[in-house]
This record gives structure tokens, sequence and C-alpha cells, in this order.
């Protein structure tokens, strides 16, 4: 009944909206049903079976607070919020960051006279700025919101990640995003305003359709920091969150197969040999971990093998793999069809800032060959 009733309440906001935009009254608010909104997007997104949040202790439920996390698809912004709403139950709604020209480019799909999906994502909480001639008047109201209690979540990498990598810079940027240029701002004169700076990272599972959200130990900024302090704490912070990672079997699959094809290994794997060598790498580990590759390991590499094989990477029999090596070392170019054109090399680049876990992957790769030649 509760979610029928949200359906009900986000729909006749919506109808108002699509009549604004025909020039018929004002512009609806959406902020004051977030709470309704939150469901159906539950619902839509299909959240509650496939977005986990880990790092609940870490995550603060009141208090000024940027949230800062890496970022890989377009709905990163209302996953991360989804995370923060579970966490806190509903109590501390967050704003986020936005470049303003994020859908100029699919003018025809996102901007009509029924439809500004720019102007939308306002209405849901986005506060937007010009990515590459940002104006103090598009930062003073994060300031604000820091200085009043609030929250906001913002991506320091800046671009959205193509290639599955934790950073990927792009068009002649090549630094993170000042976040401590803002809570310095915020702090400035303030002693009584102390601003908690919350690394997180969301990873997915492209096999199982699943991510999860992993906040880290909030860090602070002292009052006192100068500017080189406040770039230094900026680029420590793309470490930590880097490192909230979670290791996944399609992770770890896809680099022992990638370095059997590299190194020229025989073509064809036996399933049961390849889920030893997935269960080898995962002993040597100790980070973040999801936990359905530990508990329930070879339904996940199963799902991981038929996700290669509708990629048309490897040929699946019922008991062994046949790698197509000229398709899995394939580069596709860096672009928006990396993902689906290559998600081995995908999913490798999602775990290859983490050293532990390629010395992991190529440890398993090379006892994995040496089985192979037995």
């Amino acid at each position: 009944m509760r979610e029928i009733k949200a359906f009900i309440i986000v729909a006749w906001r919506l109808l108002r909206y699509f009549v604004y935009r025909l020039g018929i009254g004002k512009c609806p608010e959406l902020l004051d049903v977030y709470p309704e909104l939150v469901v159906v997007f539950d619902r839509v997104m299909g959240w509650r079976r496939n977005l986990r949040v880990a790092g609940v202790e870490h995550c603060p439920k009141n208090g000024p607070a940027v949230f800062s996390g890496n970022h890989y698809a377009k709905e990163d912004p209302f996953a991360g919020y989804r995370a923060i709403h579970r966490i806190c139950d509903g109590a501390y709604p967050v704003r986020y960051m936005m470049r303003d020209d994020f859908f100029a480019a699919g003018a025809s799909i996102f901007k009509s006279r029924l439809l500004d999906v720019d102007e939308l994502v306002r209405l849901l909480g986005a506060l937007q700025i010009s990515r590459d001639r940002v104006q103090l008047t598009q930062l003073k109201p994060f300031i604000a919101l820091l200085r009043e209690q609030a929250a906001f979540i913002m991506y320091p990498g800046r671009s959205r990640s193509r290639t599955g990598m934790f950073v990927e810079y792009r068009d002649g940027i090549d630094e993170p995003g000042g976040v401590t240029f803002l809570v310095a701002q915020a702090q400035r004169n303030r002693p009584e305003v102390n601003v908690a700076i919350v690394p997180f990272a969301r990873t997915s599972n492209m096999a199982t359709k699943s991510s999860v959200v992993v906040f880290g130990p909030p860090v602070y900024l002292p009052h006192d920091a100068d500017r080189t302090v406040q770039r230094d704490l900026d680029f420590r912070l793309i470490e930590l969150m880097g490192d909230l990672v979670e290791v996944n079997i399609t992770q770890i699959a896809a680099g022992i197969l990638y370095l059997h094809c590299l190194h020229q290994r025989g073509e064809s794997i036996a399933i049961d040999a390849l889920d030893s060598a997935v269960s080898d790498a995962l002993s040597l580990l100790k980070r973040q971990i999801d936990p359905a590759a530990v508990g329930d390991r070879r339904p996940q590499l199963e799902a991981t093998l038929d996700y290669f094989a509708k990629a048309h990477l490897i040929l699946r029999r019922s008991d062994s793999i046949t790698l197509l090596r000229e398709k899995v070392l394939a580069s596709p170019p860096p672009d928006t069809t990396y993902r689906s054109a290559n998600p081995i090399k995908y999913a490798i680049n999602q775990v290859l800032h983490l050293p532990d876990v390629i010395d992991a992957v190529e440890a398993a790769a090379l006892t994995l060959a040496e089985r192979h030649l037995q």
C-alpha cells in the first residue's frame, strides 16, 4: 500500500511538471516528496535487491558533510543518495553536484517541450556547475549547505569512467576536483563548523547486475590548512576512495582469463580449474570482498562466464570454456561502448589500481597455467 501511494504521489507531481512545461501552471517541487521518490526509484532501479551498502558505521547521520565518491554510471548520484538515505532512514537528505551540460549531448531525447532533464535533476536535488568555467555563484550554494549543517555528494574525479578505471581524467583535466576548497570556505572564520569528508566507492558486478556502495572513515581538513595541505588531502582522498572498491568474482575471473590469453596458454579451460584459480586469488586478499564471492562462489562464476559468453569473448560448454583470444585482448575505443565491447577488460580495470589484487590474480593465473600443463 505504501508503494502504491508513493507511485501515485510521484506520478501526480510528474504530471504537473509536464503541464508546467506546456506553459500551464507553476513548476512543482519534488524534494518535498523525496521519501516517496526513494520508494519509486527503489522499484524502478531494483535497488532493494541489487544495491548493498557497507561501511555503515562510517556514514554520518547529521552535521555538515561532503560525500566524495567515484563516478562510473549516470545514476551514481541517485545510488549514493539512496545508500545514505537507507543508513539514515530518510532523516538526512543530501544534495549532489552535477555539471550543467550533462544532458546537452542528447538534446533530442533530454531536451524537448515536455522535458528538460537538466531542469528535472535540479528539482531532484542537483546543484549544477560549469565544469570548465566554474563561477563563484555556482559554488556558494555548496558552502552555504555546509554552514547550515547539511551535506552534498560530489565526484572529484570530475568525469564518468568509461573504461572501468577508478578515476579517468579526460578533456584536459588531470587532477581531482577541489573538495577541500569548498570545505575550507565553509570553515573559514567558523571554528564551530567541522565538515566531515566521507570517502565512498560504488563497485558494480556486471555479471550479476548488482552493486555496492562502501563508505570509509571520514577525514577532516584542519581549519588553518593552507593551499598545499588542501591539495594534498584532495589527492589522498582519491586514494582513500580507491581502496574502498569491493572485489568480486567477475573482476578476479576476468583478470585470470585475460592473463591466460596474454601469455598464450591453452585456449580451453576446465571450469573446475578456473573455479579453483579464483578461490586461490580470493584467499590471498585481506580487503573488502563481495560476500557472495565467499559464500556462493560457483553460481557467481557461472553468471560471470555466461556474461562473457554473451559478449562473444568465450565459448561455453558444460564443463569448460574456450577463450577467443583476439577478442579478449582487443582494445576498444575508450568511449561509452567500451564496457559492452570488452567487459573482461572493463572488469579488470575496476581493480587495476589495487596492487594486492593484481598480485593475487597473477599468482592464480600462474598456478592455473602450471596445472594446465600437467
